[in-house]
């Protein structure tokens, strides 16, 4: 017996306990997901839905990693578009009125009531990004308070015209190397010809490369210095990209061999980024409706998404893991209602050989920490392990440990992904023994 546990201690100590899988958040939406954010540390949901978790949110809903709460009074119509705008939450869609204040497709949200921008749009605004210290939207408008603004204009105090506007709907926003760049499924961008994709140089819209040769833009994304950019196109230049392609800044190329349906959403965490829409194939390997990219490689998420006619509208990360919204009742193979959470479990690494004779919780270091931090701990026997991070008000930030952990010293990581500065605190529970410490983060 005495043999065997030490050929187990052994192989624990060249495995590092990971695990990924999808789980649920609460019973999720009764309708489409569209768009996420991290808003005062909580997921902000948007889209088609009024019920999340069981409740009337009225198609917007923030989760704090074990419930869900609305957000007022919501909106009375679909969002498309969420963003962060000057200690702001900005909503924007097809809706008129958010929290009973008339706000005509766009509204922001200051931490306790709805605001209007004053605006009165003529169409949906699909997009939205932030450029400097003005808001921009895109969609299908042509006007906003009387004003010729085709499908593009910005927000700083007032609505204002950029560019002579685009002659088809704008469906994402991203700045990279200091310019805004604007995707969708037009042709002419300030009178002039840019298919699909164009960026502004601070006095006009311009092209990029040749654009696409085909279909449309629908995501973009900034990973390892260069803008990814996804939808439905197939080519670029004559030169096949299936759905996806990188901009270097002065060209274009394909990355790997893409997929085999549209791509909707882009989100990056870390050293990898991450892709979601409709396709089957990812590189011509099966991956449903989402897939990963570290550079080199796109894998599947497990066996993905899935339920009738599946589709992936949004990604974003939430406390080091991945959300993923849209329209599918699968995930995993199980059942979830438009949102599920690509749970990257954070390892815990055995130290050494020796079984320490008492529990200990250890400082985390560094302390003072950005953007990551190692904490550590002595297990004097095999028990089920809980260590977990809260914020200063006691709510639970994230769980890095929830599992049996042989006796044994150990080590984890924990990353601020989507934090604010302040103090937080690790506890520890292991049986009778519970320890908490403080650690502060620093951005």
């Amino acid at each position: 017996m005495y043999f065997i546990t030490g050929i187990l201690i052994i192989l624990a100590l060249q495995t590092n306990l990971f695990s990924q899988s999808w789980v649920t958040l609460g019973t999720g939406a009764n309708g489409d997901v569209n768009a996420l954010t991290v808003y005062n540390n909580e997921l902000i949901v948007a889209g088609t839905f009024t019920v999340a978790g069981g409740q009337l949110v009225n198609h917007i809903a923030r989760w704090n990693g074990t419930s869900w709460q609305p957000l007022g009074l919501g909106t009375n119509d679909d969002i498309y578009a969420l963003a962060l705008y000057s200690n702001f939450l900005v909503a924007a869609g097809r809706f008129t009125t958010a929290g009973g204040v008339s706000c005509n497709k766009i509204a922001f949200w200051n931490g306790s009531s709805w605001n209007t921008t004053g605006g009165t749009v003529n169409g949906i605004i699909n997009a939205l990004g932030i450029m400097g210290s003005a808001l921009i939207v895109g969609g299908t408008f042509t006007n906003i308070n009387g004003m010729n603004t085709l499908r593009i204009a910005r927000w700083q105090n007032a609505w204002q015209q950029i560019g002579s506007g685009f002659d088809g709907d704008v469906n994402a926003l991203a700045m990279y190397n200091s310019m805004m760049y604007a995707g969708g499924i037009f042709n002419i961008a300030d009178s002039l010809p840019a298919k699909k994709i164009a960026r502004w140089d601070g006095s006009r819209w311009a092209t990029l490369g040749v654009g696409m040769d085909d279909g449309g833009v629908f995501s973009m994304r900034v990973f390892s210095s260069s803008l990814y950019v996804g939808g439905t196109f197939t080519s670029i230049g004559g030169s096949l990209t299936n759905r996806i392609a990188r901009w270097n800044g002065t060209s274009w190329a394909p990355v790997g061999a893409g997929f085999s349906g549209g791509v909707y959403a882009l989100h990056s965490l870390g050293s990898n980024i991450y892709a979601g829409g409709d396709f089957d194939f990812a590189n011509f390997q099966p991956a449903s409706k989402i897939a990963v990219y570290n550079g080199s490689t796109w894998n599947a998420l497990g066996s993905g998404i899935g339920g009738s006619s599946p589709k992936v509208h949004a990604i974003f990360s939430y406390l080091g893991d991945i959300i993923v919204g849209g329209h599918f009742t699968l995930a995993g193979g199980q059942s979830v209602n438009n949102i599920a959470n690509w749970k990257l479990t954070v390892g815990i690494t055995p130290l050494s050989s020796e079984i320490p004779v008492n529990y200990k919780l250890l400082q985390n270091y560094p302390n003072p920490f950005n953007p990551e931090t190692q904490i550590r701990f002595d297990l004097p026997k095999t028990e089920f392990v809980n260590l977990s991070v809260y914020d200063s008000k006691g709510e639970l930030v994230k769980i890095l440990v929830n599992q049996i952990v042989n006796a044994g010293e150990y080590k984890t990581e924990f990353s601020s992904e989507g934090l604010t500065s302040g103090v937080y605190f690790y506890r520890i529970i292991s049986g009778s023994y519970s320890e908490t410490k403080k650690m502060v983060l620093v951005k």
